[in-house]
């Protein structure tokens, strides 16, 4: 194989060798609670805080994600030498001026507590402005932890020339399991719900970050629905919502190193849904690949990031007709095939999504080519897919192919 090829196949295939690491055409979202970052408190999080400082940045770097939302950060300039690590320049970041007990940025209770806070790619995110959502409503001082409010960013974001404007809604919930706890974390969730559906109700919103309930069922006992099924059951009108990160739970998954469900969590709007990439949801265990005692040391956090992912095309490359292999200047053999799916243009094409797709519509496979040249062969493994037909689906800004085949 010559050195060309294989470099094509490494530029095709390398992101699937961990989902971590973000593309150049989808935005990607992380949420993560870093356990109270930068604590000057010993008992509070892990006891070295210069190492924890080190392995976030670390874990930042390695993730490559468009916008994080981060919960429990404590120290604020650690935060500050963490972003600017990522980048001169390239990263901006917003703390909530508030948290649990501090309704202003100033005193021990701000500095000591667990905020929350917004860093974003300023090459995808422009007009970007942040605020505190209900501050002025006392029912939601008390049930969202005695202040610790919804942290709303909106901003215009763009991709591969697409631009949307879109809401990212961070949260802290109400921690515990008593009938208190699920109570007012479920008053809290519906205020939540009902400000949305006033004022929000055709936004393109995504709510992400530590939930402390899980969404397929109550982290405490005596009550029989989560404290967020206001925003799970609500998928019957306008202003419906979709719960992306509950197949997690109901495949057995955890975001906790010590806890047996997910509590980390993204919902998206409907407005998100033609966007959405469907397989993307997922629980970032691998940061032991960059944090190797990230588990057993309990150095960093006791929480995973949890990952989805966005294709801002997609609402516009659906509109274009699907062409054949030949009318696009593409050859794909064999077909069948068994070990992997041969692609050759002959044509130079840039930007090029290329996706496999279940007849269901489920993408099983996803990667991006930057540069395609004349002549130059592309080998996709399939190896591992289940026998059965498939669709190949190569997209650029201008075009859309799709090619069924067979997986004997």
């Amino acid at each position: 194989m010559g050195k060309f090829r294989i470099l094509l196949l490494w530029m095709l295939w390398s992101p699937m060798l961990s989902v971590a690491q973000s593309t150049d055409t989808t935005l990607d979202v992380v949420c993560w609670n870093i356990e109270w970052f930068g604590s000057p408190a010993p008992a509070n999080g892990p006891a070295n805080k210069d190492l924890q400082e080190a392995n976030v940045a670390r874990i930042l770097k390695w993730m490559r994600a468009d916008l994080y939302g981060l919960v429990e950060i404590v120290d604020t300039m650690r935060l500050r030498r963490v972003v600017d690590s990522l980048g001169a320049g390239q990263f901006g970041f917003s703390v909530s001026p508030y948290c649990s007990n501090a309704t202003q940025p100033t005193g021990n209770a701000w500095l000591t507590g667990q905020k929350l806070a917004f860093v974003w790619r300023k090459s995808v995110f422009s007009n970007v402005s942040t605020r505190g959502m209900m501050r002025s409503s006392s029912s939601a001082n008390t049930n969202w932890a005695t202040g610790r409010f919804p942290f709303l960013l909106t901003a215009t974001v763009t991709l591969e020339g697409v631009s949307r404007t879109m809401n990212f809604i961070l949260v802290h919930a109400k921690a515990g399991s008593t009938q208190s706890d699920h109570d007012r974390r479920r008053a809290g969730v519906q205020e939540l719900k009902d400000t949305l559906d006033l004022y929000h109700s055709t936004a393109s919103t995504l709510i992400i970050g530590d939930y402390n309930d899980a969404l397929d069922k109550p982290i405490f006992t005596g009550a029989t629905t989560t404290s967020y099924q206001p925003i799970v059951a609500d998928s019957t009108d306008a202003d419906h919502y979709r719960s992306i990160t509950l197949p997690l739970a109901r495949a057995g998954q955890t975001s906790m190193t010590g806890f047996p469900n997910i509590v980390d969590n993204h919902i998206i709007s409907n407005e998100l849904v033609p966007v959405f990439i469907a397989s993307s949801p997922k629980v970032l265990t691998d940061v032991v690949q960059v944090v190797p005692d990230y588990v057993t040391a309990d150095n960093t956090s006791d929480h995973y990031p949890v990952l989805s992912r966005y294709d801002l095309n997609g609402t516009v490359l659906t509109s274009l007709p699907a062409l054949t292999l030949a009318e696009a200047g593409l050859q794909a053999w064999p077909n069948p095939a068994s070990r992997a799916l041969h692609l050759r243009s002959a044509e130079a094409m840039r930007d090029v999504r290329l996706r496999i797709l279940s007849l269901g519509g489920a993408e099983v496979h996803a990667a991006s080519i930057r540069q395609w040249l004349p002549g130059a062969t592309v080998d996709i493994p399939i190896a591992n897919l289940p026998r059965g037909s498939y669709v190949l689906e190569v997209r650029t800004a201008t075009r859309r192919v799709q090619h069924r085949f067979l997986k004997d």
